[in-house]
């Protein structure tokens, strides 16, 4: 069978990979960037390669195929050693590292909690805080809220939404947990390559949109094969294929849904798409002449005094006041003296949009006011991402909205079934984070669809024909 995959990120990756493992070889992917990678991606900041997208293993554990993966082609050795995390308040003061640790992580096992489908984040938060926060006496009281507020801003951060109230309670309903975070900064898209490495460079074409996927019909190439889809693409080419596994992110589904497919999808495929919540993510690195903080440090946090655990939304009015966490990009002697800003949801839009120079002054204001030193120059270099304006993307990741079942996501996972074409099964098959509840939001969760995928056409084969 001719198969296309359309999209080279994580889940592209993984199922034309896999597929590949499996015994089929007549395998095309089609990607409409210049790069493979998708959300996974690199930029060049000094001397260094940066990674603009996916920089954090969810489960740093032997049960999480990447971790696998980066240990196995030997970049995990260059992760280095947790350093110290600094948490300065808006007068300018440090707070004591050890205080500020226990809040932080008190903190997390409260948002981390997973419960009923109707209520959200943002309501457990509050109520379970705020009894923190009770149990301190009061000169303690505003320090700890604006800790715990802080958790819950890089929750926000960590899903790319924009209001705590906004996010399901029982998110974490089917999800599975591999381990603790780690940060593999500079060697995620490294990974990417060399996964590619291996892959037949002439089945991958680069710098190819694609506008609409025919399915559901019968059309001819020159021997006279009929195929039952035609995938489209913006320069006029057309591909035939017998199954096509669409990997695009759930944003360009939101974005596209009506007109990407002909026949239409279904109205329950639709829902699903409206229904989830697809987020932003921002970076901003900033490169300095002289680092401003010692070597050992790998965290740098902003707390506001009058920050709420009640209400954790964003702000882009205020959008300063959700640049808050900053991560030293380590080891120095391969990045050089950079700081990662993060930025959450619509923040992270705006910051997209601004011009340089007000974003720079801005910037460097912010990190002298909370620092208490007013001679930090500004960055010599600032680079940010772009993950909502590019239209290959449109965001980051997705979420749980209130009242939304993850299940929603098998539904989106589900293969489409044809009508006029009955006796060709699985033309139009979907991988992706957002097709995956025990996983969503993650690198693994994107790989892992594409095998299932892949797994799912082996199958296929195994029942009716041997796969050629």
């Amino acid at each position: 069978p001719r198969i296309v995959v359309v999209g080279a990120g994580a889940a592209g990756l993984g199922a034309a990979i896999k597929l590949n493992h499996l015994g089929f070889k007549n395998i095309i992917i089609v990607e409409a960037c210049q790069q493979v990678g998708g959300r996974i991606a690199k930029a060049n900041i000094g001397n260094a390669w940066v990674d603009t997208g996916a920089q954090y293993i969810h489960g740093a554990s032997e049960k999480n195929p990447v971790y696998c993966l980066l240990k196995k082609s030997g970049l995990l050795s260059q992760v280095p050693e947790d350093g110290k995390s600094l948490f300065y308040r808006c007068n300018g003061h440090k707070v004591d590292e050890d205080f500020s640790k226990y809040v932080y992580e008190a903190g997390e096992r409260i948002i981390r909690y997973y419960g009923n489908i109707g209520k959200s984040i943002g309501e457990h938060f509050a109520e379970k805080a705020q009894e923190l926060i009770d149990m301190h006496q009061a000169d303690e009281k505003m320090l700890v809220q604006s800790i715990l507020s802080l958790v819950g801003k890089q929750f926000l951060l960590d899903i790319g939404a924009s209001d705590l109230h906004n996010v399901s309670l029982a998110s974490w309903q089917y999800y599975i947990n591999m381990g603790e975070d780690l940060n593999v900064e500079g060697l995620m898209f490294q990974l990417v390559e060399n996964l590619m490495e291996d892959f037949p460079k002439e089945c991958l074409l680069l710098s190819k949109a694609v506008s609409k996927i025919d399915w559901d019909g019968s059309f001819s190439d020159k021997e006279g094969h009929v195929y039952p889809v035609c995938v489209v693409c913006e320069d006029g080419e057309e591909i035939l294929a017998d199954h096509v596994i669409v990997t695009i992110s759930l944003g360009c589904l939101k974005a596209q849904a009506d007109t990407f497919f002909k026949p239409r999808l279904s109205a329950e495929k639709k829902e699903a798409i409206d229904k989830l919540g697809f987020g932003n993510i921002g970076k901003i690195f900033l490169e300095y002449e002289k680092a401003f903080w010692e070597n050992d440090v790998s965290q740098i946090h902003f707390i506001w005094d009058d920050d709420s655990v009640s209400s954790v939304h964003t702000d882009q009015a205020q959008w300063l006041k959700h640049l808050q966490i900053f991560t030293v990009m380590r080891p120095k002697e391969k990045f050089g003296n950079v700081l990662i800003g993060w930025c959450p949801s619509d923040v992270a839009d705006l910051i997209e949009t601004m011009p340089e120079k007000e974003l720079t002054s801005a910037i460097t204001e912010h990190i002298r006011m909370f620092t208490g030193d007013p001679h930090i120059p500004p960055p010599k270099t600032v680079l940010r991402t772009e993950w909502r304006s590019n239209c290959f993307t449109s965001g980051v990741c997705s979420f749980l909205p209130v009242n939304v079942d993850a299940l929603v996501m098998d539904v989106l996972a589900q293969p489409l079934v044809g009508t006029r074409n009955p006796n060709k099964e699985l033309q139009v098959l979907f991988a992706g984070e957002a097709t995956i509840k025990s996983l969503y939001g993650t690198v693994q969760g994107a790989w892992l669809s594409g095998h299932r995928e892949a797994e799912r056409l082996l199958q296929y084969y195994k029942e009716t024909k041997p796969a050629t």
